[in-house]
């Protein structure tokens, strides 16, 4: 895996772009996919948690909370 990423030192142009790209995913997911009947009653109520939770670290992003993001050891450990 390439080093590439450094929670130490993101901007918040970068944290913006990334709140950007996060979005339009998230809007084209919603858009064209369903979740299919053998899955809905099993995961419905999970993807649409998982969607707010997703919503609420994007507004985190948009405002510059580098909290959303792994510590530089965590990130490092993935690394390895």
């Amino acid at each position: 895996m390439k080093k590439s990423f450094d929670p130490n030192n993101i901007t918040k142009g970068d944290m913006n772009r990334l709140a950007d790209a996060i979005d339009e995913y998230v809007d084209l997911f919603t858009e064209v996919m369903i979740i299919p009947p053998e899955l809905k009653d099993k995961y419905e109520n999970k993807i649409k948690e998982g969607l707010r939770v997703t919503e609420k670290l994007v507004g985190k992003l948009r405002k510059g909370d580098t909290s959303v993001f792994k510590t530089a050891d965590e990130w490092e450990s993935l690394l390895d």
